[in-house]
């Protein structure tokens, strides 16, 4: 009952007035966080068959690895940027710069210039990693923090909807107009989230906008030395590591699966299509439910159950090895990321000190998610090396069993006391 009281607070918290310049910002961030994952729904699997119809599934370990370097490179910069720039003029600019390299590589690979597959695949993966940054950090500076938790929860489900939408037109842009030439299709929706940043610099942005933002964004150096102090920190690394480990496992499992069941570019295009709008559907869901379920259910057994009904999941791939089967691994790995687990992992920085929730938490959340890909590409090439794939199931079943037990420790350690009871 406590816990049903505390929920409906919240509820009655959140008609506290926003201004109406604050809505209008409001508003265009939702436009924005629509036009950037429908533009990614669009990317995403159009060069991801394409890469798979001209390399081979064989190939990812060695993308991914690319993608992990460059990831890092190009944060590096942002980072540097981000000190002396308006984040609204930033983001218009890396949404110019995107569609711009984009123009060229499609260019590129009319003409026939080799390895276009490659720097399509880089590009689709770096250019989201900036955008979304921006995004999250400009949202920080205008939406109150008590309408924050609904607002981000909300801001989620617009997200979701652009990918639902980009998803399901891929499949008809590529049987109608080719893989290729779909990807045409992402350059006008880069340009109007340029636009939607001309309306927001119109508006004006908020102070902590325009100042540097630097001063939250420590360098690595900084940050390890908290890491290194730090238990509950070592932990949570830990965890976000194994996840994103787990996750890439799969990924790799449903691109064998794609490639040998779908041998034609375009068809290949609309079912990755297909497989990533069940994926927003799921999330969807999900994080209209976050809220409720984590006040209702608690941090600690949300955080136990994802693994397991992963877990689950894989185990019935295990037993029956369809397409079906790996699919839905897929949709429900990436489902939980994008909602359930993102927000309970959140929850557990709340317990930690300054340091740790700052420079602590800029050092993990980006070095992990960026490196824990990269190393799983390593032990993918190692064990293609070996010439042994059934290994990829077992590691990945390891991996959720390694997920469990630190997300044991993690409940014990950094979990709110009131979510314990």
């Amino acid at each position: 009952m406590n816990r049903i009281r505390r929920f409906l607070g919240e509820i009655r918290d959140w008609a506290e007035p926003i201004r109406g310049e604050d809505w209008l910002r409001i508003a265009s961030l939702a436009v924005l966080i629509f036009l950037i994952l429908g533009s990614y729904a669009i990317a995403r699997p159009a060069t991801e068959s394409l890469f798979l119809g001209e390399n081979g599934s064989q190939s990812l370990p060695m993308a991914w690895l690319a993608v992990a370097l460059g990831s890092l490179i190009v944060v590096t910069l942002y980072n540097r940027w981000s000190a002396t720039t308006d984040l609204v003029v930033l983001f218009g600019g890396v949404s110019g710069i995107s569609a711009g390299l984009l123009v060229v590589l499609l260019g590129a690979t009319h003409a026939g210039v080799p390895g276009m597959s490659w720097a399509l695949y880089l590009w689709k993966d770096l250019y989201i990693v900036v955008l979304i940054e921006i995004f999250w950090s400009f949202a920080n500076t205008v939406v109150p923090v008590k309408q924050a938790k609904w607002l981000y929860g909300l801001f989620c489900v617009v997200g979701s909807l652009g990918g639902m939408a980009g998803n399901l037109g891929v499949g008809v842009l590529a049987r109608t107009f080719g893989t290729q030439n779909t990807l045409w299709a992402v350059v006008p929706l880069l340009l109007f989230s340029w636009g939607a940043c001309l309306v927001l610099v119109r508006i004006g942005s908020p102070a902590a906008s325009k100042s540097p933002v630097a001063k939250l964004q420590h360098s690595f150096v900084e940050g390890f030395h908290v890491l290194r102090k730090s238990r509950a920190l070592w932990l949570l690394m830990l965890l976000i590591a194994t996840v994103q480990v787990v996750i890439t496992l799969i990924d790799y499992q449903i691109n064998i699966a794609i490639e040998s069941n779908y041998t034609n570019t375009d068809a290949r295009t609309a079912v990755i299509g297909q497989i990533y709008a069940a994926i927003d559907v799921a999330s969807l869901v999900l994080q209209l439910a976050t809220g409720p379920i984590l006040r209702l259910v608690g941090v600690p057994l949300v955080l136990l159950l994802i693994p397991g009904l992963l877990g689950a999941a894989v185990v019935g791939y295990a037993l029956v090895p369809r397409f079906a089967a790996i699919a839905a691994a897929k949709v429900a790995s990436k489902a939980f990321d994008y909602s359930l687990f993102r927000a309970a992992k959140e929850i557990l920085y709340i317990p930690m000190n300054r340091e740790e929730k700052t420079r602590g938490k800029a050092f993990v959340d980006m070095m992990t998610y960026r490196c824990a890909k990269g190393a799983t590409s390593l032990m993918l090439l190692g064990i293609m090396a070996l010439g042994a794939p059934g290994f990829t199931l077992g590691l990945t079943l390891v991996g959720i069993v390694l997920w469990i037990g630190v997300t044991f420790r993690l409940n014990r350690r950094l979990a709110p006391k009131d979510e314990r009871a």
